[in-house]
This record gives C-alpha cells, structure tokens and sequence, in this order.
C-alpha cells in the first residue's frame, strides 16, 4: 500500500510513507487532510487518535507527497512495523465498510425498484 522511510534521531523516531498502491493516495475528495484507498476516505487526525491509542503521543503531518509520522522513541524499529500494519488496516477496514455500504445502497435500490415495477419486491 505504501512504502515506508525511517529517519531516526536523538530519541525522536521519524517515519515518512509513501503511497505505493494505485487504489491509495493522500489528499482527495477536495481535501489535503485525509487518506484514500479504494474510494474510501480516512481522516489523517481519526489516524493520528488511533495510533495515540496505541503507541503514546504522535504527531502526523503531510510533507509533499508522504505522510510524517514523528514520536518520541530511541528505537524506530521497535515500531515501525506495527505503526504501519496499524494504518494498513485502518485503510482496509475503511475500503471494507465502504464496500459494504455500496452493497446495501444496491440492494435497497434494487428492492425499490422492484416495488415500483410492481414485481412486489418484499
């Protein structure tokens, strides 16, 4: 989904990721401040919260085409895997629920007009 650059300095663990998957990008929908994949927005601060949640305090910003992600840690490698695997999934679920949601809007689209064509569509 994205590539991932680590830059590690004097207890401050810097990540930079950048999108690698077609379906994935940063920005859309008219907004710089959210992440897309596969037509699914996510908010950069619902992000941010949920890896607060998980890892302690966190500061996320966009930096040209990559999304920055700073914490106080001396060794990024102790969370560099997980804190990507945490937005991975995030975006995941995220094209998941929208998936869903598109299925239930045809199903009920097809049900109308079902009842509209007079095919009793209970």
């Amino acid at each position: 989904m994205f590539r991932l650059k680590v830059e590690s300095e004097e207890g401050l663990c810097k990540m930079k990721l950048y999108p690698a998957d077609p379906e994935f990008s940063i920005g859309g929908y008219g907004r710089d401040d959210i992440l897309v994949f596969k037509g699914a927005p996510v908010s950069l601060s619902a992000i941010q919260k949920m890896l607060e949640r998980e890892f302690g305090e966190v500061l996320i910003s966009l930096k040209e085409n990559s999304i920055e992600i700073e914490m106080q840690r001396t060794d990024c490698t102790l969370v560099m895997e997980d804190i990507a695997v945490a937005i991975r999934e995030m975006m995941e679920n995220a094209a998941r629920d929208l998936d869903k949601i598109e299925e239930v809007i045809k199903e009920s689209l097809e049900k109308y007009l079902r009842r509209v064509g007079g095919n009793n569509g209970n």
